[in-house]
């Protein structure tokens, strides 16, 4: 099993959230740095993968709603890839 932390401290600009996914899951250069994009790159990991996203809380404090965009479409990408478990801390 792939292990993945990915400390959630400082996104601001929402660009550096969908950086940090990229990075960490080596996403494809045309990875489109939206939500929709977020969720298929996630769905498309074929690969057992747990993914821990450490200091969640302040990931929601900076960017507020769209964080919490966020953290429903990594839970729905989740629940629709058997391959992937996603714990936020």
């Amino acid at each position: 099993m792939k292990n993945i932390t990915i400390d959630c401290r400082g996104f601001v600009p929402r660009s550096d959230l969908h950086k940090a996914f990229a990075d960490a899951l080596a996403f494809p250069d045309h990875y489109g740095n939206n939500l929709d994009a977020l969720h298929d790159c996630l769905t498309d990991i074929s690969e057992d993968t747990r993914i821990h996203l450490v200091n969640w809380a302040d990931a929601e404090e900076k960017l507020g709603n769209y964080a919490r965009s966020a953290k429903r479409a990594i839970l729905e990408a989740a629940l629709e890839n058997r391959n992937l478990a996603v714990l936020f801390d």
